[in-house]
């Protein structure tokens, strides 16, 4: 029989969930039983197929987005169907990307939108963004969905999959730094 998820506690973690966290974070919560549960989550291989979003920035194009953390910004984005993370603010936001986003996606796999990014730190923001950009990331990657945070172009110099800005002084929107279309 195989594992799918462990008893923790009085919570249970899939195999997939326990790949989110790194060694840091699995050391700091789970201590010495650490090790052996990151062992028996590679083991297991849980894997997913590559859930596939798309959106159009501009007149006639497609641009997928990767699973991982997808930066927009500058654009209203119409993500049908996304699991809408809740306007939650420092460790509340970053406690629910890690430990209740990938139990709902357990659930209801699909793509994931985060409004307002650069407004959720009232405190230590430039390293809350870093963390939280790392957490959506590793999100998206165990779940192979694509993790949307919207915000401001301050966000771009953040480690994203995919940086997708419109920049209103120029009327361009660029595609991972590269110009991509013109928009009036």
């Amino acid at each position: 029989m195989k594992v799918k998820s462990i008893l923790i506690g009085k919570s249970s973690l899939s195999l997939p969930h326990i790949l989110v966290f790194t060694d840091e974070e699995g050391a700091r919560i789970f201590g010495k039983m650490w090790p052996h549960l990151k062992a028996l989550a590679v083991e297991a291989k849980p894997g997913y197929s590559p859930l596939k979003v798309e959106i159009s920035p501009c007149p006639g194009t497609r641009i997928p987005l990767i699973p991982g953390a997808n930066l927009v910004s500058g654009l209203d984005v119409n993500l049908e169907g996304a699991l809408k993370v809740p306007p939650l603010l420092d460790a509340d936001f970053l406690e629910y990307l890690l430990l209740d986003l990938p139990r709902l996606l357990e659930e209801f796999r699909r793509g994931v939108l985060v409004e307002g990014l650069d407004e959720r730190f009232t405190v230590h923001a430039g390293e809350g963004l870093s963390y939280a950009v790392s957490i959506m990331d590793r999100v998206g990657r165990v779940y192979a969905v694509p993790v949307v945070a919207m915000g401001g172009p301050s966000l771009a110099g953040l480690p994203f999959s995919r940086k997708i800005l419109h920049v209103k002084g120029e009327g361009l929107i660029y595609l991972d730094g590269e110009p991509l279309c013109r928009v009036v």
